[in-house]
């Protein structure tokens, strides 16, 4: 697993980030706590959660797996959305839920936007410490490795009564380095507002470049390390480019390597590792063969060519 430095921590950490959005919820904690085990033992390093995540539940399925594991890995956890109130009788339900999501997965999208629809309100200074010492009790840690704001507005990134809150938890040694998981806005009004920000968590694909965005918003700040998620979103659409126009666009990735089964998932793990060498790509990972084509990529250096030939043959491509 190639690894990279992450200067807020101080430490190297894998290229490659298991996000946990799905842990307990579609994902039960059985196949969770096998899919993370498989991952560790190939390398990863970086798990990304959040109290919401896993309908509550991805927290504490984390703090069972990292139980002699603690000092290996680095865990980014948030602040912002609450842990959802999830009612004995739907836990009952939940592995018919997985059973149907598994049937009919166009549902799942549907499903997760329903559960956050809403939930992205003002932060608010008082309730940050709690929330911190209910993550580190599920978590079963004395300390956090990364705490994000979640999906803040940029007003709650430049707060100072949130950033004196901020400051206290590091102080008390319950955080070690804080990020923004948000929009471009969001983490350019924290970077003019503080240095205690170190890192920018924030959806990328080939088709969005918001990383490349950031990057502009920040005007080059070299101090923020990147993390980048949901890069599999343009899946389909470049599944569709790469076979549509009688194969035209397969053929020409062909030449640099690509081929089935995985052309499409592989070309853009390579394109999130080249926008982001320096860096950590998150990707949800709970099948044996995602996990093992995702680490494999990952274990190679950043291709330099696959960046120009997405935007010269893909983006142009696309409607």
């Amino acid at each position: 697993m190639r690894t990279v430095v992450c200067p807020g921590l101080g430490r190297d950490v894998s290229a490659l980030g298991f996000g946990c959005a799905s842990l307990g919820s579609r994902v039960s904690e059985a196949q969770g706590l096998r899919a993370l085990g498989l991952a560790f033992e190939r390398g990863v390093t970086w798990y990304d959660v959040a109290p919401p995540y896993g309908d509550g539940e991805a927290e504490g399925i984390l703090g069972k797996f990292f139980a002699g594991r603690r000092d290996r890995v680095a865990i980014c956890t948030k602040f912002g959305i609450p842990r959802p109130v999830i009612s004995p009788a739907m836990r009952l339900i939940r592995p018919a839920a997985r059973a149907m999501a598994r049937a009919f997965p166009q549902l799942h999208g549907g499903m997760a936007k329903a559960r956050v629809a809403g939930s992205r309100e003002r932060l608010r200074a008082e309730q940050i410490e709690s929330s911190v010492v209910e993550s580190l009790r599920r978590l079963r840690t004395d300390y956090i490795d990364v705490l994000a704001l979640h999906e803040p507005w940029p007003q709650d990134c430049a707060s100072e009564a949130i950033l004196r809150e901020l400051r206290r938890m590091i102080e008390k040694g319950y955080v070690r380095c804080l990020a923004i998981a948000g929009s471009s806005e969001a983490i350019a009004a924290g970077a003019r507002a503080s240095e205690l920000y170190k890192i920018a968590q924030l959806p990328d694909d080939p088709f969005v470049r918001t990383v490349a965005g950031a990057k502009v918003a920040l005007a080059g700040d070299a101090s923020f390390f990147f993390v980048s998620y949901s890069v599999f979103g343009a899946h389909e659409r470049l599944a569709d480019l790469l076979v549509g126009g009688g194969g035209r666009l397969g053929a020409l990735a062909s030449q640099l390597g690509y081929g089935p089964p995985f052309m499409a998932s592989e070309m853009i793990l390579d394109y999130a590792f080249a926008v982001n060498p320096e860096g950590v790509v998150l990707a949800s990972m709970f099948a044996p063969a995602h996990i093992e084509m995702n680490c494999a990529r990952a274990a190679r250096p950043p291709r330099k060519d696959i960046g120009p030939f997405v935007q010269k043959f893909v983006v142009a491509a696309s409607p």
